[in-house]
């Protein structure tokens, strides 16, 4: 949603997403008209405050969160969308890449292009090509039941909930998910051979399942998909790159996937678009890889540690029984949800917003030693590598509205402490660079420095005192060079 904001899509994104005041509830459940065994419940968007970000967490499906960003990308003229088209092959040189297409129709034809990204999903056509393995392994195999039903009572005879996990004899096996809480629903049906298809009758059958009675309802699609833990062994070779599915799978325990492949692209994006505008430097691509390939596995790790967890739970038979022996094994499974801290799969901000490139060759270490890594707390940082913090300043603003298509150094004194030689070192490498003094004791606290640069991801490049004797040399470090 901050990259969101930054592209000026925020406010559509909110409108296509669940309503404002849909409680972020989540159930444990026999069925959804079953006994309840846990549950854990969350305040809305409305009435959830703005604390570590300016934006609030958005449920917003993916097949209306895809065509906004498609939108967006047609307003500009640079951008060229064909759809009904497949990648047949590559082939690059020193360079560049020449892609071979094919449409539906059978019509071939070729794009030469300087550099390549493949967003092309979990089976990537490019990634095989190239020969790049995944590393890590195949969790189970679901399919996902898309329908449409306006009975909400059936599914929200104790509340309004986001989710509601399903259990029966065998455990957990499913979840039904609130698209838009209105019509639009989702049946997980998980743990399945791999392989294993449903007629619509059949996938209606376990509708009913999963409700615990009979309603109406219609049955959109039933998709396939297996739940992996898995990471690329590269993200790029030579002039191409991978992105997104295609470099790493993750449980969607969390809603971490879509977060993830959006910052790969945001960081790969600055990286080429400095390279082609001539002021990268020839290791800047290179630390792409560096970068984001330890936040893949931190964070496919952590999706798979949620979902792994549902595995250690007690089962039987007796589940649904109305009898000492039911109520004391549904009993059991609240008690081990809430012993084993299940609600943390909901709040992992540590996770979205706490990831940082350490070790990477364009940040400058300051020498603060690295903070725990803890995948719950967000403790806003900006020492080098982290996501720079947000704070509100006193027009209005976020400190993150400042960051964008260059590089932006904060002073919170005005002293000049070299900036007026970092400012000329930039315009020497044609770098982009704005300077913006906050007068605010508070922000300052935050940042922790009189001086901070930060990258046009966000991400802080460095931070001092003052700038450095040599202003070229940190210059040269932060891009690249």
């Amino acid at each position: 949603m901050e990259f969101c904001r930054r592209w000026g899509v925020a406010p559509e994104v909110r409108r296509q997403s669940i309503a404002e005041d849909f409680p972020r509830n989540y159930l444990y459940v026999t069925g959804t008209n079953g006994h309840e065994l846990a549950r854990f419940e969350f305040p809305s968007r409305r009435d959830s405050p703005l604390t570590v970000s300016p934006e609030a967490l958005q449920r917003c499906s993916q097949h209306r969160f895809d065509p906004i960003l498609r939108d967006h990308a047609r307003q500009y003229a640079s951008v060229a969308l064909q759809y009904d088209t497949h990648c047949e092959g590559l082939e690059q040189d020193a360079e560049g890449v020449t892609v071979r297409l094919r449409d539906v129709a059978g019509r071939a034809s070729s794009v030469r292009c300087d550099y390549l990204v493949a967003c092309d999903g979990a089976d990537s056509a490019i990634r095989e090509a190239l020969g790049i393995g995944l590393e890590g392994e195949d969790l189970d195999f679901n399919l996902n039941v898309f329908f449409r039903s306006r009975d909400t009572g059936v599914f929200f005879p104790r509340g309004r909930a986001l989710m509601q996990w399903i259990f029966g004899p065998q455990g957990m096996w499913a979840d039904v998910v609130a698209i838009d809480g209105v019509e639009l629903w989702r049946l997980s049906i998980m743990r399945l051979a791999p392989g294993a298809t449903l007629t619509h009758e059949q996938a209606a059958a376990r509708i009913r399942e999963a409700v615990g009675r009979d309603f109406d309802f219609e049955v959109i699609s039933i998709l396939p998909w297996t739940r992996r833990r898995v990471v690329a062994e590269h993200f790029s070779q030579g002039r191409v790159f991978l992105c997104g599915d295609a470099v790493h799978q993750m449980s969607p325990t969390g809603g971490f996937g879509m977060n993830t492949g959006i910052q790969e692209a945001v960081d790969l994006g600055w990286k080429l678009a400095a390279t082609l505008k001539g002021w990268g430097g020839p290791k800047l691509l290179d630390s792409y890889d560096r970068e984001r390939r330890p936040i893949a596995v931190r964070t496919t790790n952590e999706g798979a540690r949620n979902y792994l967890q549902f595995l250690k739970l007690p089962f039987g038979e007796e589940i649904h029984e109305d009898s000492p022996r039911g109520e004391s094994l549904r009993r059991r499974i609240g008690e081990a949800i809430h012993a084993e801290h299940f609600e943390r799969e909901y709040a992992m901000m540590g996770v979205t917003l706490g990831y940082r490139y350490e070790g990477s060759p364009i940040v400058v270490p300051d020498g603060t030693p690295e903070p725990p890594d803890d995948a719950i707390e967000y403790r806003p940082s900006a020492r080098p590598g982290h996501r720079a913090p947000h704070a509100w300043l006193a027009d209005g603003r976020s400190t993150l509205d400042l960051f964008g298509a260059g590089f932006t150094l904060l002073s919170f004194d005005h002293a000049d402490a070299g900036v007026a030689a970092l400012a000329k070192a930039a315009q020497l490498r044609n770098v982009p660079f704005v300077h913006h003094v906050i007068d605010d004791a508070r922000v300052r606290e935050l940042y922790a420095s009189p001086l901070v640069l930060v990258r046009p991801d966000g991400h802080v490049a460095w931070r001092g005192e003052r700038v450095p004797d040599d202003a070229l040399a940190l210059i040269d470090t932060v891009r690249g060079a």
